[in-house]
């Protein structure tokens, strides 16, 4: 597992090992949350430019019937989905393969994002990247929101996020998160 604040590599990460895993002649299938369509919709993409192909979905289920024979399945924008992806990871574990989650580990509020506790939890390991904070410098491990809040799941890029340390992190007002 792969989990930290937005600009922290994690992305990269998942791109890297996926590109080594096909370099060692193994079969790997990619997948993203469906509704991140910010860079491409078939595609992983860094912010940095960075780029491997995905399998766009919304249900987690649905990458069990798309897993074919590869032995290596990797998710990116895991805290998109539901409660319903610790068990399909722990299927494909149990089927022998090897998963790569990545996703953020913290929301714009600071709190546990998604299924992201439940996947840590039963993860062989768990990678925490951390970012440079916009404002000072430091390491960061929040993400925080830019643009006016439209709900849990907004999808954005740098001109609605940035890294942030803990002592610069801001969030927004408790009663606007849904």
């Amino acid at each position: 597992m792969i989990q930290g604040c937005m600009f922290s590599g994690k992305s990269e990460r998942v791109v890297g090992q996926l590109r080594a895993a096909r370099e060692e002649g193994r079969r790997v299938v990619a997948f993203k949350h469906a509704s991140d369509d910010r860079y491409a919709a078939g595609q992983i993409v860094t912010h940095s430019g960075q780029r491997i192909d995905a399998v766009p979905v919304r249900d987690p289920n649905r990458i069990l019937d798309l897993t074919a024979d590869a032995s290596l399945i990797a998710i990116d924008e895991a805290q998109f989905f539901g409660d319903e992806l610790v068990d399909v990871c722990r299927t494909l574990a149990a089927q022998g393969r090897d998963v790569i989650v990545a996703g953020l580990d913290l929301d714009s509020w600071g709190l546990p994002f998604g299924p992201m506790p439940g996947v840590a939890a039963i993860a062989d390991e768990v990678v925490t990247t951390h970012g440079v904070c916009a404002r000072c410098g430091s390491i960061a491990d929040h993400t925080q929101r830019l643009t006016p809040v439209a709900g849990q799941t907004m999808i954005g890029g740098p001109e609605s996020y940035e890294p942030r340390c803990a002592a610069c992190f801001e969030p927004p007002p408790a009663e606007l998160r849904r």
